[in-house]
């Protein structure tokens, strides 16, 4: 499919993302004279939105788990606490978690066509370390709906496919608007529109968490597949909280004695910044 094509099938940031690996490998080749010159030049990329990413909340996770067909429940809780692509969940055996240890491999990705492949890019290959609620929920599924090969099923036996899941996840989202419609109906009030809720949400909150709970951008782009840090700081950056803050408070620190004075000359010492010893 040529470039240019690929805003008729990704969104903006997904084609730059796209756009990011050719550059690196298109360099790499000339760097090592496989090719003269990169033909990634004078590319028009599509314009990103001016939208921040806005995470769900906890509650409207929970909410999309509950109400879920039973058959493939877990897929949200899973989604939620790994932060898969929904096409390398869909992609998932029974073999690739591993429920001592607490993590789950991602080696492989079932395409919409419903192929399976390889992980987009080389990092997109990793191991994602999850918690007791993932791997609970999915000792729950499995022991409800065994298998020997592929970790979620349709109720057919079939390996689940985008379709379907595409199919069960929307008619979730419409009953979670039902239920609110008649639960403001029965209070005398007026209904509440919930937020259009997609699959790719689930992602963004198992990222807002991790980076709430202060992990890196390093942290989060390995555990997220990222090719680089700076996508994962063009989508998510505005959720690092405080930045500024953070840096008046140690230098408050590293120069605490310059608040009423410059300290007693007795103690200098040679200690550099950020040390302790």
């Amino acid at each position: 499919m040529p470039f240019k094509h690929l805003s008729d099938q990704l969104g903006p940031g997904s084609v730059r993302n796209v756009y990011d690996v050719l550059v690196r490998v298109m360099t790499a080749a000339v760097d090592d004279k496989v090719i003269a010159s990169s033909p990634c030049r004078r590319i028009t990329l599509p314009v990103m939105p001016d939208e921040e990413v806005t995470p769900p909340t906890v509650a409207q996770v929970e909410a999309m788990a509950r109400m879920m067909p039973p058959y493939i429940r877990a897929t949200v809780v899973t989604l939620a606490g790994s932060g898969l692509r929904i096409r390398e969940l869909l992609g998932l055996k029974v073999s690739d978690v591993d429920f001592k240890a607490g993590s789950i491999r991602v080696e492989r990705q079932r395409l919409q066509s419903g192929k399976i492949g390889p992980p987009t890019t080389a990092k997109s290959r990793r191991t994602v370390p999850v918690g007791e609620v993932v791997t609970d929920a999915l000792l729950g599924h499995h022991a409800a709906r065994p298998s020997t090969e592929w970790l979620f099923t349709m109720e057919e036996g079939e390996p689940l496919n985008y379709r379907r899941w595409k199919t069960e996840w929307n008619c979730t989202r419409r009953a979670l608007q039902a239920e609110e419609t008649e639960a403001a109906g029965r209070a005398g009030r007026k209904p509440v529109a919930l937020p259009h809720l997609v699959t790719h949400d689930l992602r963004h909150f198992y990222a807002s968490a991790l980076i709430g709970g202060g992990a890196s951008v390093k942290q989060v782009q390995m555990v997220l597949g990222h090719a680089s840090a700076v996508i994962t700081l063009r989508i998510y950056a505005h959720l690092w909280p405080g930045e500024e803050d953070r840096t008046r408070s140690v230098m408050d620190a590293v120069l605490g004695g310059l608040r009423t004075g410059c300290g007693p000359v007795g103690s200098l010492t040679s200690k550099t910044a950020g040390q302790t010893a």
